[in-house]
């Protein structure tokens, strides 16, 4: 036998926003014979139910807004609700009448399996979990009626509410309905609400109160504000021929940007996706890069934070566009043949992970835990082969080397003996970062780490940059240091670009240009070869090898950290004539000039060849069939 009861306290706690099981009370619920219909709509005037064309008028209890009828001898039914409000037009008060579907009339809008994995911990991609099957806001269809089901796990909660354009942004009007024995809240809500903001409210145990928008949301309004936007993603992508070749590029060489800070900010003072898109893919691609890696674009709080401060998962930040501009700037990149990849260190979700990759193209996630990369590969197994996941970087063999050349070159010792305890392996795929990091806070840049004056700083600064470019590992060069400025990074700074109205850092970023296209064409470079890296060294010169798949692809670098000129003998492979195909000491990057010219002859496996003071320089033998 089924008895409804009607309280008067639990009626308070609905008006008083304090429920948490509005269904319990709200909607339709059979009484003996009778039906009884139950309705919280603050403002209204009156409130009917609709059965077709028959209305039962419903009586308000009290006057806030809290409506009932009692339907006799009726079984349930599927119904509306025809509510009147008044308003003020041009001739008074006026009626504004709208027939609307209850959202207490329906029943669970997410599937119960689903939510069981979530209590039992059984919420991983492996078992078939996806968190946005289940939690955030999802347009779906139930029992006809098309609507958004909104889910949100919220432990310690009392109540929560869906609050937005669309109920007045009042937390009594659509509280949610606690699912049984979890702290898991869902309401589903009829009718069209595209591109409408909504947030979620929680009353918690000790009566506060918190407003905050959905973590899994897709889109949100532009800062300040940070409403979560209910958006449907529609993009027809163009870049089906770069997707079918990815990852398949002459080696990984990342340029690695703060798009808040890269370019020049429009007179209106709006960066977009679009402007920067064409402005970064037309410089990258004339520097020799071949993958952009933004500092985090996820939607964030404070700028302050770099981006670091995700708030919001699933969503490109508002900032700069909306999420159909990222894609289309990401399409853009990839016409130029520039691969995409995200800093997501904050993220530690599998399946956030997978979503990024499959709805914006994304060529690489950078993650530093190398736990999650493992379960990453393991998970997701073959689906993702040709996207660079990781990314991690070698910041002790970066490190040790920028100290290296920070000495005083008088005080320099032995490289090897510097850098000893770090292995230097051909095959190395770990990232070889001149990043953020190094440069932010009061650290300055790299030029300003070089010891000695001005000229003998950009010498120095070439070495290094022929070092970290030439010795294994995939590269990454943080914006701006290609230029040999001065400045280091703070996150509200645009770049300094008028410092190549100078030489020295006009010569600088030629230099970094051509550096970039020798490790692209040299295969010796990418990692293909087996074994570490062996040094040879004599006083303050130091060379190695870097193993091609043949002879004519090895390559043979020299630096000289001292700062006297030496004729060094280096040894080689094969006897055979060989020739300087690269020299940091090139009038054209701001050298002396006292590079290498002609071949070089080898007699017992060495060659002898000119080592300038602070220089780098690289060798290739020369195939004389």
């Amino acid at each position: 036998m089924d008895i409804f009861v009607l309280k008067s306290d639990e009626i308070a706690s609905i008006t008083r926003a304090t429920h948490g099981n509005p269904h319990h009370i709200l909607g339709m619920h059979k009484c003996l014979k009778d039906c009884y219909v139950n309705a919280y709509l603050p403002g209204a005037a009156s409130v009917s139910v609709m059965d077709g064309e028959q209305e039962y008028p419903m009586k308000e209890i009290g006057s806030q807004g809290f409506f009932t009828v009692r339907i006799k001898d009726r079984s349930e039914f599927a119904y509306k609700l025809r509510v009147t409000k008044k308003i003020w037009g041009e001739s008074g008060e006026e009626d504004v009448v709208k027939d609307i579907y209850d959202p207490y009339s329906f029943g669970y809008s997410v599937d119960p399996e689903m939510v069981m994995k979530v209590v039992d911990g059984d919420d991983d991609v492996e078992s078939g979990f996806h968190v946005k099957e289940v939690f955030g806001a999802r347009k779906i269809t139930m029992n006809g009626v098309s609507g958004v089901s909104f889910c949100m796990n919220m432990p310690g909660a009392v109540r929560v509410s869906v609050v937005g354009d669309f109920n007045g942004w009042d937390g009594r009007v659509n509280p949610m309905r606690r699912i049984d024995y979890t702290d898991i809240f869902e309401l589903f809500i009829p009718g069209d609400l595209a591109n409408t903001r909504y947030k979620f409210e929680a009353l918690y145990r000790d009566g506060n109160v918190d407003i905050f928008a959905d973590p899994y949301a897709v889109a949100y309004e532009v800062a300040p504000g940070n409403a979560s936007i209910l958006t449907e993603l529609e993009y027809s992508w163009n870049d089906s021929a770069y997707m079918k070749n990815r990852n398949k590029a002459a080696g990984v060489n990342i340029y690695e940007v703060h798009m808040p800070t890269w370019g020049n900010v429009p007179d209106d003072g709006k960066l977009t996706y679009a402007e920067f898109g064409r402005e970064i893919a037309t410089y990258v691609k004339n520097m020799g890069y071949n993958y952009i890696q933004f500092m985090p674009l996820m939607e964030y709080g404070d700028d302050s934070g770099w981006g670091y401060d995700t708030v919001g998962m699933f969503a490109p930040t508002s900032r700069y566009g909306t999420p159909v501009d990222f894609m289309a700037m990401v399409d853009h990149l990839h016409s130029k043949g520039i691969g995409v990849i995200m800093d997501m260190v904050t993220v530690k979700d599998i399946d956030c992970l997978s979503y990024w990759i499959d709805t914006y193209h994304l060529d690489g996630i950078r993650i530093e835990d190398e736990e999650l990369v493992r379960e990453f590969r393991n998970i997701t197994g073959d689906r993702y082969a040709d996207v660079l996941v990781g990314l991690g970087w070698n910041n002790e063999a970066v490190t040790r080397v920028t100290d290296y050349m920070m000495i005083p070159p008088a005080a320099r010792g032995s490289f090897s003996d510097y850098t000893c305890g770090i292995t230097f392996d051909e095959s190395d795929s770990s990232v070889w970062a001149l990043s953020h990091d190094a440069v932010a806070g009061q650290r300055g840049s790299y030029a300003s780490k070089m010891p000695g004056g001005y000229e003998d700083k950009y010498a120095d600064l070439r070495v290094l940059f022929g070092l970290v470019m030439t010795l294994p590992g995939r590269k990454l060069t943080f914006m701006g240091q290609e230029l040999g400025g001065f400045n280091g990074f703070d996150g509200r700074s645009l770049i300094d670009w008028s410092v190549l109205e100078f030489d020295a850092n006009s010569y600088f970023q030629k230099y970094v240009k051509e550096i970039n296209k020798l490790y692209s064409s040299k295969t010796a470079f990418h990692g293909q070869a087996d074994g570490n890296v062996e040094f040879s060294e004599d006083g303050q010169v130091m060379s190695f090898v870097r193993r091609g798949m043949r002879l004519d692809d090895v390559m043979y670098v020299v630096c000289n950290f001292g700062l006297k000129d030496a004729e060094y003998s280096m040894p080689v492979l094969a006897d055979g004539r060989y020739r300087e195909v690269f020299s940091s000491d090139n009038q054209k990057f701001g050298g002396e000039g006292n590079n290498n010219r002609g071949y070089k002859s080898s007699a017992d496996g060495r060659i002898t060849v000119t080592a300038p003071a602070l220089s780098f320089a690289v060798f290739a033998h020369v195939n004389t069939k």
